[in-house]
């Protein structure tokens, strides 16, 4: 995984390299494989917001209203793209080529660098 976006939080490291892993899939992937890869991805993402909100509410964490938002409005952005894919595919495949793996960046150093940080405190007081 790109080291910049490895915060030394295991759980968090993982489902962030799976993610990006799946990115690379739908990149990469054509005709109706695409579509399937892109479901793929947009699963995995639905999965991995939940597990991070859980393990936010576990650990109280104060950020938990603002990520969970951030988590909304980027899953809202996916499902929009993967409805418009499914009859315009190139809508689709210009979100998965040009623009997936910028808001992946910026959420990851954004917003959950922070709550890496926070866990780690949390971590280190256990």
């Amino acid at each position: 995984m790109n080291e910049a976006l490895t915060l030394g939080v295991a759980e968090m490291d993982a489902i962030h390299a799976e993610f990006l892993t799946l990115l690379e899939d739908a990149k990469h992937s054509r005709g109706n494989d695409f579509l399937s890869a892109f479901e793929a991805l947009l699963a995995h993402t639905e999965t991995h917001f939940a597990r991070e909100e859980a393990l936010m509410r576990a650990h109280r964490y104060y950020g938990l209203q603002e990520h969970e938002s951030e988590h909304e409005t980027l899953l809202s952005e996916m499902r929009y793209f993967f409805e418009k894919a499914k009859k315009l595919p190139p809508m689709g495949r210009s979100y998965i080529d040009d623009y997936a793996f910028e808001k992946f960046h910026r959420h990851v150093i954004n917003i959950d660098s922070q709550l890496a940080m926070f866990l780690k405190s949390e971590f280190a007081r256990a």
